[in-house]
């Protein structure tokens, strides 16, 4: 099966946090997931919650290759139900990312290149 993605993917489990603030979705306190892959263009995620197509989020990612948090705005592309494990799955596409350095999607790229060999 041909891979249609744009972005290679690694399969890492990082800490994130993350809001939406998405008018109708907009909420304070801050929720908590772990990533099951990202790419430079996106992540998909485990929550707790579901998130509807569309609702915009803001991402804290904790990289523990990286010097401090990565933080995003992702559009979410789709949710689904994870009976298994209880949980959701969510696929984000960045619309944003940076931090105190303008070179993160740069440097993200970098490290998900050289670690998907």
């Amino acid at each position: 099966m041909e891979d249609k993605r744009n972005f290679p993917r690694l399969g890492e489990i990082w800490d994130l946090a993350y809001r939406p603030i998405s008018s109708e979705e907009a909420k304070e306190e801050l929720l908590r997931g772990t990533t099951v892959d990202i790419s430079s263009g996106g992540i998909r995620f485990e929550s707790d919650e579901e998130i509807p197509e569309g609702t915009i989020l803001a991402i804290e990612l904790e990289a523990p290759v990286f010097p401090s948090p990565i933080i995003a705005v992702g559009k979410a592309v789709w949710c689904s139900r994870q009976e298994k494990k209880d949980k959701y799955e969510v696929g984000i596409e960045f619309q944003w990312m940076g931090w105190q350095d303008l070179d993160v999607q740069q440097a993200l790229t970098e490290y998900i290149t050289d670690h998907n060999l």
